[in-house]
């Protein structure tokens, strides 16, 4: 879900060494993953996992502070991308059409790899750790996104608070259902035009 494409953005204007930095981020998080889905997750060590990335542990550890997070490594972006889908959206277009936009075509309802991506879900819900994990990064990114839809439509905290965690926890919803973009289409149809069945 999180590791998917690469972890830094092409036509950026990244030095060779950041370049560098960011495809060995990626290959130990690409590593780790499939270890953790061939393995399971308490089976594999992060020993193991640096071996296979030919770096010493340590240096896996500037990476990846925790092992959960090994496999998280687009964490900030997607957050940056929250935000920017809100502040760069074409003028007279809602917030809620722009996150649909954003979140409709990235790469959590449209896997490069859907063997891999499938697997990868099926790794985080049966793996406690990881799916704390996860949840901490929403409840980030939920924080984020509040202040963010606070600032630009003057709501109040607790109205910004709402509606980012019913955004969030839909967007969550429909990665894990069984048609991810119709229920994607589903819960932004709801939140923008209510429910009163």
């Amino acid at each position: 879900m999180l590791n998917i494409d690469l972890g830094y953005r092409r036509g950026s204007s990244m030095g060779l060494r950041e370049i560098k930095k960011a495809k060995t981020r990626k290959l130990i998080s690409d590593l780790a993953r499939d270890l953790f889905i061939e393995k399971g997750y308490d089976a594999v060590t992060i020993a193991e996992i640096a071996e296979k990335a030919e770096v010493a542990v340590t240096t896996l550890f500037n990476y990846f502070p925790t092992k959960e997070s090994l496999i998280f490594d687009l964490e900030d972006e997607i957050d940056s991308d929250i935000l920017k889908a809100i502040r760069d959206r074409k003028k007279g277009q809602s917030i809620l059409d722009a996150l649909y936009q954003y979140f409709f075509s990235s790469k959590l309802f449209n896997p490069p790899d859907k063997k891999t991506f499938s697997g990868f879900g099926k790794l985080i819900r049966s793996t406690p750790e990881l799916t704390s994990y996860l949840r901490g990064l929403w409840a980030r990114y939920e924080n984020t996104l509040a202040k963010e839809i606070q600032s630009d439509s003057g709501v109040n905290k607790m109205e910004a608070d709402c509606i980012a965690k019913l955004i969030l926890e839909g967007v969550s919803f429909a990665c894990n259902s069984p048609s991810p973009k119709e229920a994607l289409n589903l819960t932004f149809k709801v939140l923008k035009n209510g429910w009163n069945k």
